[in-house]
Parts: structure tokens; sequence; C-alpha cells
């Protein structure tokens, strides 16, 4: 058995709202983040958490987090590339005040976010939504009809916090790509110990599922018997964790 295999027993329909979406329409928010929801901090130019979900079903809505890729590469790759077999039907430029209306409290410590400004100098701030559908020849065994990626030039440990664990958040995400590289650029760890599994502590906000590549998932999640799949800018082999059932 394949991640794919595993990831197509969570099939569901395409969220309502993005049955509905027609270009020109506001950004959804509290639509977009009450949908299943893959969360990928720095994600560099890795599509393959879209292409795992999306073409099994199992997840339509993306929020991908990187300080380091700013808002014209993005719309660069998008236009030039894209994904294989679907086209934009919208694209919107969110202000970050509209991602987070109600204000955050951080769940960081003061010491603990101040070892940010010793990275290299983040891109400039931004938030994109593509909303995605698949071209007309291609069908179901393709991938999901429609599916729609959040992009965000923000700090992944921050941008988690600030949208899936405050007061008025929606749900914690569907999952989280929990991804390390030793040259990644990264300041703190995702995988485990990091300051992303702490926050998730803090806050109990938890995600049903990992899918981990080049690091230890976080405590708590038990290993997928399923075959792994390479991905990510050094093609690391990734395996899936699913949260262990608490008695």
């Amino acid at each position: 058995m394949t991640i794919y295999d595993y990831l197509r027993d969570f099939q569901e329909e395409v969220p309502l709202w993005l049955q509905l979406f027609k270009p020109g329409d506001l950004f959804p928010r509290e639509a977009f983040f009450s949908s299943r929801v893959v969360y990928y901090p720095g994600y560099g130019n890795d599509g393959q958490p879209v292409k795992l979900f999306a073409s099994t079903h199992s997840a339509h809505c993306f929020v991908y987090v990187d300080y380091h890729v700013g808002r014209e590469q993005i719309e660069e790759e998008l236009d030039q590339r894209g994904f294989r077999g679907y086209h934009t039907l919208s694209r919107l430029y969110i202000q970050l005040e509209e991602l987070i209306p109600y204000g955050w409290l951080p769940h960081i410590l003061p010491g603990e976010f101040r070892r940010a400004r010793f990275i290299l100098p983040p891109a400039q701030p931004f938030a994109l939504l593509e909303v995605l559908e698949r071209d007309e020849n291609l069908d179901d065994t393709h991938g999901a009809w429609r599916f729609a990626v959040l992009f965000m030039g923000a700090d992944g440990f921050a941008a988690y916090d600030a949208l899936f664990c405050q007061r008025y958040s929606p749900s914690p995400p569907f999952a989280v790509v929990v991804q390390d590289h030793g040259f990644g650029g990264n300041w703190d760890k995702f995988g485990r110990g990091g300051l992303l599994e702490k926050i998730a502590q803090r806050a109990n906000s938890f995600p049903e599922m990992l899918l981990v590549g080049g690091t230890e998932p976080w405590e708590g999640y038990e290993f997928v018997e399923a075959r792994g799949e390479c991905g990510g800018m050094c093609r690391t082999r990734r395996h899936l964790f699913v949260r262990k059932k608490l008695l």
C-alpha cells in the first residue's frame, strides 16, 4: 500500500464554498479555514503535498508559508509552470490583517522568537490565494475538480500560531508537512522537539496527520504502514503519521 492508497479512504467532496466560487469573489476566510487544510511551512518550490492530497481528493485547501519566497517568484512559477492539468480560476491578493481579524496572542515566547533575527533577510510579507480548476479534458482520476492554495510570505512558526492557535481560530489543519533541511534557512526545527510542535502543544492545536521527511514526527503520532513518497527540493522520502487516539 502507498500513501496515495491510504489517503483515498479519506476522500471528501469539493467544499461547497469552492464549488460555488466565481472570479471576482472575495476571500472567504471562515469557509476556507473551516475546510480540510494542509499546512506546509518552509515549502520552497515543492508542490508534492498538493499533488498528494488533491489527487486523492482527501483535501482541497492548502496553506504554503515561506519567508524566503517572494510574491513575484510565486506568480512567475504559477504563470509559467503552475500545477499540471490545472488552470487559474482566480488569484486574490490578501492583506495579512484579513487572515487574523481578531488579533494574535502568540504562544511563542519572546526569547524564542528573537532567534528569528539571525536568519537570512526575509522576502516582503504577502498573502496570495490561488484558486485552481482542473482542465476540461481531465476527470476525477487526475485529481480534484478544484482546489485552493494560500501562499504566504511569512514565518512558518508564527503563521501556524496566528492562523490555528488563537481563541477564535477554526479547527487545526487536517495535515501538516514536517520537513527539516540542514541548510534550509529555518531558525528552528519543524520536527520533534522543535518550536512548531511546542506551539501546537501549548495551544492544543494538533493536525490529524503529519507528512514527515528528513526529521522525526511529533510526539503522539504513529507511523502509517504505507510506502513513502519522495518530495521536496532534496527528493526526501516522506512518510505519513496519524495522531494516536486518546482513550
